[in-house]
């Protein structure tokens, strides 16, 4: 009788321990997972909060850098509701994007223009614009171009001599060609895969 009392409470103590571990274990993932959205989401603002930085090559054209926010397709959607109505009106859903950019380009600058007293017509025109205004039938004319190319790289985590490996996160850089124009903002979001 002893014997069976105490094959009980070996019993019921062993299922306490193995509940007890599995709570444990459960727990421990919730908290990997709750730290690595913390992680994600730290690493999102820090990367929506860092100015664009600037630079120039060949004397005059405008090179901007700024980090890429990478982010999980089940947050796709909250990063990209600003763009929501956008996006359906071109007849895609946000889980088929890849990456979004929006950039804001502003361009203004002070030219001479010529005058044409037999037409009345004040004109300029150069590579990235066209401008007249004829003061007879009091049209203004103006074509405004622009060009701006974007590249997205990776930014390794490790490097050792000439070998580098691993990925801290990427990383964009946009030239804008028109001497003009100033990026103004800029926001590239990419969908971890």
């Amino acid at each position: 009788m002893k014997s069976i009392k105490i094959l009980i409470w070996a019993v019921l103590a062993t299922i306490v321990a193995v509940a007890a571990l599995v709570s444990a274990g459960a727990k421990a993932i919730k908290v990997g997972e709750l730290e690595a959205d913390v992680d994600r989401l730290s690493l999102e603002l820090s990367h929506a909060q860092i100015p664009l930085q600037r630079d120039t090559i060949r004397d005059s054209i405008e090179v901007v850098s700024q980090v890429v926010v990478e982010v999980v397709p089940k947050h796709l959607k909250e990063a990209l509701a600003a763009d929501e109505k956008l996006i359906k009106e071109m007849g895609l859903k946000i889980k088929q994007l890849e990456s979004m950019q929006t950039t804001v380009v502003e361009i203004g600058d002070t030219v001479p223009a010529t005058f044409q007293e037999d037409r009345d017509l004040f004109s300029y025109s150069d590579k990235w614009a066209d401008l007249s205004l004829d003061l007879k039938d009091t049209t203004f004319y103006y074509n405004i171009r622009d060009s701006l190319s974007t590249v997205v790289y990776r930014e390794y985590r490790h490097h050792f001599l000439w070998w580098k490996w691993g990925t801290k996160g990427y990383r964009l850089k946009i030239v804008n060609f028109n001497p003009r124009a100033r990026i103004t903002y800029n926001k590239y979001i990419q969908a971890e895969r």
